[in-house]
């Protein structure tokens, strides 16, 4: 089986895009110990920046939406950028609705009030909505649900809800892209 680096240079071009540039620094010196040279870092607002070619073929958010004021805007953007047939895929934490449909879990009242309270302290917004929201725009091809420990957190037995999403845009047409 390829490693991720191996992957990773099967790709024409992959942009990482973030706002901070210290960490944008990082990421850059592990690109180039890594050596790949089809990997470059931009400092750009997720929900405004195209890349050069115009179109993606893939778009990404690893624990970020919870951090973007507008995250409806950052995957609106994200369906304008891809490809017909494009994929979207999101990590996050999160939490579920309170009467979530049946494709989510349901969590306690405890878990639905604690972690937002909890992560707000650090600036990151859980949602209810990134789940209802994705499969409202794409074709949801895989949603996960899992819980993991968050280190240094006191209560090492009450773990943090995280989702994985990929979706895929629609073919081009006249209703491409619903609006909310």
């Amino acid at each position: 089986m390829a490693g991720f680096g191996e992957k990773l240079s099967l790709l024409k071009k992959v942009y990482i895009l973030d706002l901070a540039r210290p960490l944008l620094d990082i990421a850059d010196r592990r690109i180039q110990a890594a050596g790949w040279t089809n990997v470059e870092t931009v400092e750009a607002d997720a929900t405004a920046w195209t890349p050069p070619e115009g179109k993606a073929d893939v778009v990404t958010f690893s624990y970020s939406l919870t951090m973007i004021p507008d995250w409806f805007k950052a995957i609106d953007h994200a369906l304008h950028i891809l490809k017909p047939g494009g994929l979207i895929g999101v990590v996050d934490f999160y939490i579920a609705r309170k009467f979530p449909d049946g494709r989510q879990k349901r969590q306690s009242f405890a878990t639905r009030s604690f972690w937002p309270a909890w992560f707000s302290c650090d600036n990151v917004f859980l949602s209810s909505d990134h789940y209802p929201y994705l499969d409202f725009r794409f074709q949801t091809e895989r949603f996960t649900e899992n819980k993991l420990t968050i280190p240094y957190f006191p209560l090492f037995w009450w773990k943090m809800p995280y989702y994985i999403y990929v979706g895929r845009k629609r073919s081009a047409g006249p209703n491409e892209e619903r609006s909310r």
